[in-house]
């Protein structure tokens, strides 16, 4: 697992620039870091290691005309190699990375299509004067990279891309309107900055005498799946069961994040049927007294799967209060809500506890259909016959039916008129209009000629949620140096979830229907029967309203600076700040969440106020 840096293109890369870029990104690679570089070519890389603990392994690694820098795992390298020496390869080290290298040596890009694993990787060919950007088929390790005159520049963090002049930081007003007014996060490729990019999940990018191409190299396609419900349910358990199984690979100590909810569970009670030290240690963050706090399903799993040290961190105001600037540091993009700092917390546990990587339940609810949103999805794409049966055992799910069809059908201005009422009290009159007037997701072509419910998940896992769901889980593991390893994102799990008829999914009001009897028999049944949706949900309306907290929220929100903006409804704001309460406790983390990233000490150029433009 490492960070990954350099360009291509225009003047020599600088040493020294190169250097600077590995040395921002040490978090993601506390235990070595390199550089390479020719006339035309740079690379940077730091490493954490997880796989082959030796220096042999460090990068960048070479093999013939091939440079590689490599952020990730192949989780299936022993098998790789196995193929790759009996086609008279041979290897220098015991780690995934140089079977990569040998991989592209002997197919190319077929190389992708013969991977499992999470990854973002650059390959300067020295011989074609190409370089090659690849991200993971879920982007779960990311790729940003700039274009200008001709060169391209590439890292895994923001961070390390500011270290380049030429590298434009403004931000992208469009997104960041968006965001404060109604909690949309930029769809891959676009980021809050207007002329940096992040390279789509699936995705290679070509660079070549100035230009570049970038192309997709898969989407789960349609394999056959069992048409008897029980037989799909034991295919189903056998994948995932192979998926931890690989996922477990390390030469490091293993845990498990542990939320109580039927994902994660399910997955700490699969990989407990898996003899290993991996039940050592599970993670979970609790508060106590919130009603919505999950620590009582979380402990029940780790005692049924025998875990030895159940690790619970309690975040508090106070906490969030002194980790603030650090935690918006190490995100780098704003975020939706105060979740992802349990998640950050969580990951701060493992480091302490000597935990480098941890099995984590995420990419259940967009492969599945968790969101209730998908059971409205799930009903238009079972037929007239079964929606009316379906609605009539569930007639509450009429609702969720009703908004997939508005989402589809209404007219935009109808569209626009609603988003304007539900955009936060605290963006100011501009910004709610420039939010109205950026559109719901965009659907791919690949998904346009699928049935309502696999077009939904199909936007949900490569363009709207799991996107903005893996970036927080990179950065918050990132920045404590763990490494965090997904079973539900194996691709072969994927085409599994979207070949299966909707009713497998979603039926009589259970969503996630097949995943949840996948763990039957394993997770305890009051998980199984969980009809909530959280995850390290914090008690966020009571912290924000912490008198300490709220104090920060109107010194950061009302000061000159801000105000100059023009992105924030300050009447609003100065209104609730008097009365101590916060009428929309999620907006107020938007806009102060927004104003603590502009003001980053390698932060994006300031926006002009929003009158001025």
């Amino acid at each position: 697992m490492c960070g990954i840096a350099g360009s291509a293109g225009g003047l020599p890369p600088d040493e020294t620039l190169l250097k600077r870029m590995a040395e921002t990104m040490w978090k993601r690679g506390p235990d070595g870091h390199g550089i390479w570089r020719d006339a035309t070519a740079g690379l940077a890389a730091t490493r954490l290691m997880v796989i082959d603990l030796h220096e042999r392994s460090n990068q960048p690694l070479h093999l013939g005309p091939l440079h590689l820098v490599f952020n990730g795992e192949l989780y299936n390298y022993k098998e790789l190699r196995d193929d790759l020496r009996g086609l008279g390869h041979t290897f220098t080290t015991e780690g995934d990375a140089e079977v990569l290298l040998h991989s592209w040596n002997e197919w190319g890009a077929g190389a992708l299509d013969r991977t499992n694993g999470m990854f973002g990787f650059a390959i300067w060919d020295e011989a074609e004067r190409t370089l090659v950007l690849a991200s993971d088929p879920f982007a779960e390790k990311p790729v940003y990279y700039a274009e200008r005159d001709g060169r391209l520049v590439f890292a895994s963090e923001v961070k390390a891309l500011a270290q380049d002049e030429t590298v434009d930081l403004a931000v992208d007003d469009a997104a960041l309107g968006a965001y404060i007014a109604r909690g949309l996060m930029p769809e891959p490729p676009q980021t809050f900055f207007a002329s940096i990019r992040r390279l789509p999940p699936a995705h290679v990018l070509r660079w070549r005498d100035g230009r570049t191409e970038v192309d997709c190299y898969w989407r789960p396609h349609r394999v056959e799946v069992p048409a008897k419900y029980e037989n799909a349910v034991d295919q189903l358990r056998e994948l995932l069961l192979d998926s931890i199984r690989l996922r477990l690979r390390s030469d490091v100590p293993v845990g498990t994040s542990l939320s109580g909810g039927v994902d994660s569970s399910a997955i700490v009670m699969l990989s407990a049927a898996l003899a290993g030290d991996h039940r050592r240690h599970a993670f979970t963050a609790r508060f106590p007294g919130y009603p919505r706090d999950e620590w009582r399903f979380a402990d029940e799993v780790a005692r049924r799967a025998e875990v030895v040290e159940p690790h619970a961190d309690q975040p508090t105001p106070a906490g969030l209060l002194a980790d603030l600037e650090q935690f918006v540091i190490d995100q780098e993009e704003p975020l939706g809500s105060l979740s992802v700092y349990a998640q950050w917390r969580v990951m701060a546990a493992a480091k302490e506890a000597g935990v480098v990587v941890l099995l984590d339940g995420q990419g259940g609810d967009e492969l599945f259909g968790g969101y209730p949103i998908a059971a409205g999805f799930a009903i238009r794409s079972a037929g007239l016959r079964a929606a009316l049966r379906e609605l009539a055992s569930a007639p509450r799910q009429s609702a969720a039916l009703g908004r997939t069809l508005a989402m589809e059908t209404l007219p935009g201005p109808a569209k626009q008129a609603y988003w304007r009422r539900s955009a936060t009290p605290y963006a100011s009159p501009t910004v709610v209009e420039a939010g109205a007037s950026n559109g719901a997701a965009r659907h791919a072509a690949w998904l346009r000629n699928l049935d309502p419910l696999r077009r939904e998940l199909g936007a949900e896992a490569f363009a709207t949620s799991l996107p903005e769901l893996l970036r927080y889980a990179d950065r918050s593991s990132m920045a404590w140096s763990r490494e965090l390893r997904l079973p539900l994102l194996d691709r072969r799990i994927a085409e599994f979830a979207f070949s299966l008829p909707p009713r497998f999914l979603y039926s009589d009001g259970v969503s996630k229907r097949i995943l949840r009897d996948v763990g039957r028999g394993l997770v305890p049944v009051a998980i199984l029967a969980r009809r909530d949706k959280i995850g390290y949900e914090p008690p966020q309306e009571r912290w924000l309203a912490d008198p300490q907290i709220a104090a920060r929220i109107g010194e950061v929100l009302l000061d000159p600076e801000a105000r100059s903006r023009g992105l924030y409804d300050t009447a609003t704001l100065e209104t609730d700040a008097r009365a101590g309460r916060w009428r929309d406790p999620t907006g107020v983390w938007r806009a102060l969440n927004a104003e603590l990233w502009l003001r980053l000490p390698a932060r994006p150029r300031r926006p002009e106020p929003v009158a001025a433009r």
